[in-house]
C-alpha cells in the first residue's frame, strides 16, 4: 500500500525538504508550516515541471568501467524530463505529456497513472508499455479491507507529513518576501519562500530533530495511535485465525515468512510467548504506550549515536557533508496557502570517496508551476488492451525492444547507445571431440559445433525443429533474421538467399549441433577463437 503514495506527494516533501523549521513560527508574517503543509495536500491540479539530473564522473570511472559502461555513464551525464501537462484529479489518477531529453535523443512520451497501474506510451512505440502497482500484499485481501485501508491511508499521511514537518528545526537560510511571478502565462502575487541547508549543518539538524520528536510525546502517540487504527482492523483477523489454528494443534507458519514453525520445545516456548505479545495489541492503549517507549529508546540511541562521535569525524567518513553539497528551494505561495510555483536544487560534491571513485558530484533540479488547484480537472486517459507490454517478471530486454520502431529514437538509444540486446559469452570448449550422450560443443573438422539449445539460451535466439522437412529454423528476434538449417546439407538459406557453409548441420542421438561461426557472422556478431584457454568468445 505505501507503493500507492501518490508521486505528487512525494514530490512535494521533497521540495519542502529545506523549509524546515521549529513548531509553527511564522517567518515575514507568514506560517511557513502551514505552507509547507498546504503545498503538499493539493486533491487535483494542473501543472507544468521540468527535471534535469546531471552527473560528473569520479577520478577511476573511466579506469575501471568497461566501454559499455562508459558509454552509459556518458548518457547518464545529463537527462531532463520535461512534463508539459500534468492533469491530476485526485490523490491517485495523474495523466502527463511532455518528453525526455537524453544524449542526442529526445523522446515524446503520454502517461496515465492510476492506483492500479501506470500506463506509459513513448513515440516509436507498437504498444503501451504497462507497470502493475497493486501492491501484492494487497491483492488477496477481502476488498472490504482494502477499501478501509484505502480510506485510512491518505489522512494518516497527512498526518505524519504535519508531524515531521512540525519536528524539523530552522536551517541556517529561511526567509519569505514577497513576489510578483509568472504561472501559465498569468503574472500573480505570491509569497515566496526560500530555504538552503548545506551539507554542514545536516548533522546539527539531525541533532534537533530527533530532540524535537522525544520531546513531543503528545503528537508521537497521536500519530501511533492513527498508524493502530489504519492497520489493526486488517491485521486482526489474520493474527486470531494464527493463534486459532496453534491452539486447534494444526500446523502454524511464522506471520513474517511463508515456511512452517518446526515443533520443538523451544519452538513451542516462542510460539507461546509471540501469542502473549498479540495480546497486547488488542489493548490499544497498552499497544501505542508500548510503541511509543520504544521509538523513545531508539531515539535516545540515535542522538546519543551522534553526540558521540565528533562532526569532523563524520565529514570525514562522509565527506560530502560540506558547505559545497547544498539543498536549495524556492516555495511561491498565494494568499490561500496554495503553491504555485516552485524550484528545487540539490547538488552533492566530494563523492569520490564514497562512490568508490565512480561518481565526483550529483545535481538535481526541479521546476514546477502548478494552477486550477483543487477544482474539477480533465485527465487524458491513455488506454492499453491485452496486448501491452506489462512489465513484469520474464519480459526480456528483447521484449522491450521489439516494442519500438527502428527508426524511433527510443529504439536507438536501447540498442545503439544502451546495447540492451547486445550479447557477450564466453564459450569453454571441454574437449574436441563430440562426447555421447552429451549436449556439450565440439570441434568437428576444425569447426565448432554447438546445440541449438545454446543459441537459444545463451544468445537469446528462437529455434524451431519440423520433423517433415527435417529443418531447423533460427530467428534473431531483433532483427528478424531467419536462418534455415536442413541436416546434412551445407546449404543455409539466410533470408531466403542461399548461402554454402563450412560445416552441415549434424545430428548426435536425436540432438542438432550447428555451426557457431557461421550462425552467429550471419547475425550481425563475431566469434574469436582462443587457442591457450581453448575457448570461444562471442559478441553479438
Amino acid at each position: 500500500m505505501l507503493r500507492r503514495l501518490s508521486k505528487r506527494k512525494i514530490g512535494a516533501l521533497l521540495i519542502a525538504l529545506p523549509m524546515v523549521l521549529n513548531g509553527c513560527q511564522a517567518v515575514g508574517g507568514l506560517d511557513v508550516n502551514k505552507a509547507i503543509f498546504e503545498a503538499s495536500t493539493a486533491q487535483s491540479l494542473e501543472g507544468k515541471s521540468t527535471i534535469i539530473l546531471d552527473l560528473v564522473p569520479g577520478d577511476q570511472a573511466q579506469a575501471r568501467a568497461s566501454s559499455k559502461e562508459q558509454t552509459v555513464m556518458k548518457l547518464l551525464e545529463h537527462i531532463e524530463i520535461h512534463q508539459d501537462a500534468i492533469k491530476m484529479d485526485n490523490a491517485e489518477n495523474v495523466s502527463s505529456t511532455g518528453y525526455i531529453a537524453i544524449a542526442k535523443h529526445k523522446i515524446a512520451f503520454q502517461a496515465y497513472i492510476t492506483k492500479e497501474r501506470v500506463i506509459i506510451a513513448l513515440e516509436g512505440g507498437k504498444k503501451p508499455i504497462v507497470i502493475d502497482r497493486t501492491s501484492s500484499s494487497t491483492r488477496d485481501l477481502p476488498p472490504v479491507l482494502v477499501k478501509l485501508l484505502e480510506e485510512r491511508f491518505e489522512p494518516f499521511v497527512n498526518s505524519l507529513s504535519s508531524f515531521l514537518i512540525k519536528q524539523l528545526p530552522n536551517p541556517g537560510k529561511l526567509n519569505v518576501d514577497n513576489v510578483r511571478e509568472v504561472v501559465n502565462g498569468e503574472t500573480l502575487s505570491l509569497n515566496k519562500i526560500h530555504g538552503e541547508i548545506s551539507g554542514k549543518e545536516l548533522i546539527p539538524l539531525a541533532k534537533t530533530f530527533v530532540t524535537n520528536l522525544m520531546q513531543d510525546d503528545k503528537a508521537l502517540k497521536q500519530l501511533i495511535g492513527e498508524l493502530y487504527d489504519l492497520l489493526y482492523p486488517l491485521l486482526s483477523p489474520q493474527l486470531d485465525q494464527w493463534i486459532q489454528d496453534y491452539k486447534d494443534g494444526k500446523a502454524v507458519h511464522n506471520p513474517l515468512e511463508s515456511y512452517p514453525i518446526p515443533e520443538t520445545p523451544g519452538s513451542k516456548a516462542g510460539v507461546e510467548a509471540f501469542i502473549g505479545m498479540l495480546d497486547i495489541l488488542k489493548n490499544r492503549d497498552m499497544t501505542i504506550e508500548v510503541i511509543h517507549t520504544e521509538i523513545k529508546q531508539l531515539s535516545v540511541f540515535v542522538l546519543l549515536g551522534l553526540h558521540a562521535r565528533k562532526e569532523q569525524e563524520l565529514q570525514e567518513t562522509l565527506p560530502f557533508l560540506n558547505d559545497s553539497t547544498r539543498v536549495k528551494a524556492d516555495l511561491y505561495v498565494d494568499n490561500t496557502m496554495k503553491l504555485r510555483k516552485s524550484n528545487l536544487e540539490l547538488e552533492a560534491t566530494s563523492l569520490n570517496a564514497v562512490s568508490g571513485g565512480s561518481l565526483s558530484s550529483a545535481k538535481i533540479s526541479i521546476a514546477g508551476e502548478y494552477w486550477n488547484l483543487n477544482n474539477p480537472v480533465k485527465l487524458v486517459p491513455l488506454t492499453a488492451d491485452e496486448d501491452a507490454l506489462v512489465l513484469e517478471k520474464g519480459i526480456t530486454a528483447v521484449d522491450v525492444l521489439r516494442n519500438f520502431t527502428p527508426s524511433s529514437e527510443a529504439y536507438r538509444l536501447l540498442k545503439d547507445d544502451l546495447g540492451i540486446s547486445k550479447k557477450s559469452v564466453l564459450l569453454l570448449m571441454d574437449g574436441d571431440r563430440y562426447k555421447a550422450n552429451s549436449r556439450k560443443p565440439f570441434l568437428e573438422d576444425g569447426v565448432a559445433m554447438v546445440p541449438t539449445t545454446f543459441l537459444s539460451e545463451k544468445l537469446d535466439l528462437r529455434v524451431d525443429w519440423n520433423e517433415e522437412a527435417q529443418t531447423v529454423t533460427i530467428i534473431d528476434p531483433v532483427n528478424l533474421t531467419t536462418i534455415k538449417l536442413k541436416s546434412g546439407s551445407q546449404t543455409a538459406w539466410v533470408n531466403g538467399e542461399e548461402i554454402q557453409m563450412d560445416k552441415e548441420m549434424l545430428q548426435r542421438e536425436g540432438i542438432h549441433f550447428v555451426p557457431l561461426t557461421f550462425i552467429v557472422t550471419q547475425l550481425g556478431g563475431q566469434t574469436e577463437w582462443y587457442n591457450e584457454a581453448r575457448s570461444i568468445q562471442i559478441t553479438k
